[in-house]
């Protein structure tokens, strides 16, 4: 029976940048027995905002590039995450229409329960053409 263990930003960050190489190693030879089946990782929502929020100050890509890799890590095998659709639909948006990621969460968490009204003075919002924004 494998065991779930909780992942950290750090993990992801090792092993996309492969620095420090000794951290990195360990990140991917966890990988590898992730992908047998010995461990199940769980990725939090929030572990995904901190990651994406780093590549994005921190190491300044893109947001193309971004979208892509953290989809590329969190598509792995025995990789678990509550929000997984919400999260893909939010690297989406946050990509196409150059929002910041924690907004596009905010929609695709709107959209996936169905709602349609956001509170929000933030302009980007205005953005998603089927929400209204309520300011009263």
């Amino acid at each position: 029976m494998n065991s779930i263990i909780y992942a950290d930003i750090n993990i992801f960050l090792r092993y996309l940048t492969g620095e420090p190489a000794f951290q990195a190693e360990k990140v991917s030879l966890f990988f590898k027995k992730m992908e047998t089946g010995l461990y199940k990782l769980y990725v939090c929502d929030i572990v995904v905002l901190e990651l994406v929020y780093v590549l994005e100050k921190i190491f300044e890509l893109s947001k193309k590039e971004i979208s892509e890799k953290v989809k590329a890590i969190m598509l792995k095998k025995n990789i678990v995450m509550e929000n997984k659709q919400i999260i893909f639909n939010s690297l989406d948006s946050y990509r196409d229409l150059n929002i910041d990621f924690a907004d596009s969460y905010i929609y695709s968490h709107l959209k996936k329960r169905k709602r349609s009204k956001i509170f929000s003075f933030d302009e980007h919002f205005r953005r998603f053409e089927d929400i209204e924004i309520i300011l009263e």
